[in-house]
């Protein structure tokens, strides 16, 4: 083969392998392009998840808290203001009520394996039972007239139960940082704590339910 020949294949050679490597630095760098495109967003959606998470966890500790010091406030009220500061907490415990349900029925539904639907009932129905608009606490302190042996009966169980629900959640301490989110969405620890509040939960609408 004549040497001008074969340098005019090594060249095509070359240039074909050259070509070959440049298409596969830029294939690969696509491919890094895409997939670290892909985990910012995933990282992302746990972030804003998990901060989801944090905030009804700080609800529902609020629910509990609200509760057992509205409850409280009416059994100790000596003064109308005062019965009006705890109707007030009442209120604020009813509102954060919806954050914190939504935060027990997503822990049950994850340990269970169950839909949030399914398991959303037992536990609505639990919530009615204790601070809903047909409960007792509803109506409690409307009628300006000392509280009856019923309702203190009502409250002290209110309370007490309350009070058990807001130790269970105050041993997790909810997360504030992006970090934090993201390890309450991938750990999950605070998801034994939420199961122990939940169970309370129902544990005093049994108790308030065989009261009534």
């Amino acid at each position: 083969m004549p040497a001008e020949a074969e340098n005019k294949i090594k060249s095509r050679r070359s240039l074909v392998i050259g070509a070959m490597l440049i298409a596969i630095v830029v294939l690969m760098t696509l491919v890094i392009l895409g997939y670290s495109k892909y985990m910012l967003e995933e990282q992302s959606l746990k972030t804003d998840r998990g901060q989801r998470l944090a905030e009804r966890y700080v609800y529902a500790q609020l629910f509990a808290d609200r509760l057992r010091d509205g409850s409280e406030g009416f059994l100790v009220a000596k003064t109308e203001a005062e019965k009006v500061r705890a109707a007030k907490e009442i209120a604020e415990a009813r509102l954060a009520g919806a954050e914190a349900l939504g935060l027990f029925i997503e822990a049950e539904s994850s340990a269970s394996g169950l839909s949030r639907t399914e398991v959303s009932e037992v536990i609505m129905l639990a919530a009615n039972a204790v601070i809903g608009g047909e409960s007792p606490l509803a109506a409690i302190g409307e009628s300006g007239a000392p509280l009856t042996d019923a309702e203190i009966s009502f409250l002290t169980n209110v309370r007490d139960g309350a009070a058990v629900i807001a130790d269970a959640l105050n041993k997790f301490r909810s997360p504030s940082g992006e970090v934090g989110f993201r390890q309450m969405v991938s750990l999950g620890e605070w998801k034994p704590h939420a199961l122990e509040a939940s169970a309370k939960l129902r544990e005093l609408a049994s108790a308030l339910n065989g009261q009534n």
